[in-house]
């Protein structure tokens, strides 16, 4: 089964949901590493359509690893496809909730309010996922204090980029080796 690293995007309505896929559609990147992503929408049906209403798309490319972050380059990449497709969001039309990440459509936004955490020192709230929200979203979920302005009329918790982890990695088989030899029960 294939790790997918993707936007996810929640809209209000069938227009938006159009609009936004207008707007994407046709994405490309060309990275700094040089390699080029072409983009498609997400052809499998939505993960939430039997659960709730939602007018929500996937978008990824098949040119990144479909592993989760395996090497320093997958990361890199990942990383800069993060931050390109935020941008791109940026510039696009309106829309409820947006997330870029691994699997990204595992969180919806009828479940966010599973994602606040309560802030020790009073009772405001923090959230704990790396993601968009309109702004009527984010007065719903009580403007969490961790978000800042994304655009006009929407937050974000900022986006910090994927995580490389040399030891699981692919690209660094000696430290693994010496990992079980210095643990070969683990």
């Amino acid at each position: 089964m294939a790790i997918i690293f993707e936007l996810y995007v929640d809209c209000n309505t069938p227009e938006e949901l159009a609009a936004m896929k207008t707007h994407f559609s046709g994405f490309t990147l060309e990275l700094m590493t040089g390699k080029k992503t072409e983009w498609e929408f997400d052809c499998s049906p939505d993960i939430w359509a039997g659960t709730y209403d939602l007018h929500a798309f996937g978008l990824w490319s098949s040119d990144l690893s479909r592993s989760g972050v395996r090497s320093l380059v997958d990361a890199i990449e990942c990383t800069e496809a993060g931050i390109r497709l935020y941008k791109h969001l940026c510039d696009g039309p309106a829309f409820q909730f947006a997330r870029v990440a691994w699997e990204a459509d595992l969180i919806c936004r009828p479940e966010l309010e599973k994602y606040l955490e309560p802030l020790e020192s009073s009772s405001e709230k923090r959230f704990c996922v790396e993601c968009v929200l309109s702004e009527t979203l984010y007065e719903k979920l009580g403007k969490p204090k961790n978000m800042d302005e994304f655009k006009p009329d929407y937050y974000w918790t900022g986006y910090r980029g994927e995580e490389y982890r040399p030891l699981w990695s692919s690209d660094q088989r000696q430290l693994w080796d010496l990992y079980r030899e210095c643990f070969p029960k683990s």
